[in-house]
């Protein structure tokens, strides 16, 4: 007979897996940043290539994390387990905004550029 998991303990598994998606989320653009430092063969630019998969943990973190959140006060568990949903919430959000900000970046770069190779 197959174990049966409460759901309570899935939302609380959704809530650290949040959390651990978050701080993937969150380390993605710092460690491409550190790869491009210490790699002949890699840019600063070509860093940019980790933006998609930083907004996606960061997305995916932020989804799970509010999803968790709600499950768990839905249960009415007293608030346990809540703030790891929050915390997931929150570093997801993070995450997203220094996709945001690092694709922001290389997008205003590429357009100094352009304006300098045209117009000049």
């Amino acid at each position: 007979m197959a174990a049966t998991r409460s759901p309570a303990q899935s939302s609380k598994r959704r809530a650290w897996l949040a959390v651990v998606l978050g701080v993937a989320g969150v380390l993605t653009m710092p460690a491409a940043v550190v790869v491009a430092d210490r790699s002949q063969q890699v840019t600063l630019l070509d860093a940019a290539y980790a933006v998609p998969l930083a907004l996606l943990l960061g997305a995916l973190a932020t989804g799970m994390g509010h999803r968790a959140k709600r499950n768990l006060e839905w249960l009415g568990l007293d608030g346990r387990g809540s703030g790891v949903a929050r915390v997931g919430r929150v570093l997801g959000v993070l995450g997203l905004s220094l996709a945001l900000m690092a694709g922001l970046s290389v997008v205003f770069y590429e357009a100094v550029l352009y304006y300098q190779r045209h117009y000049r």
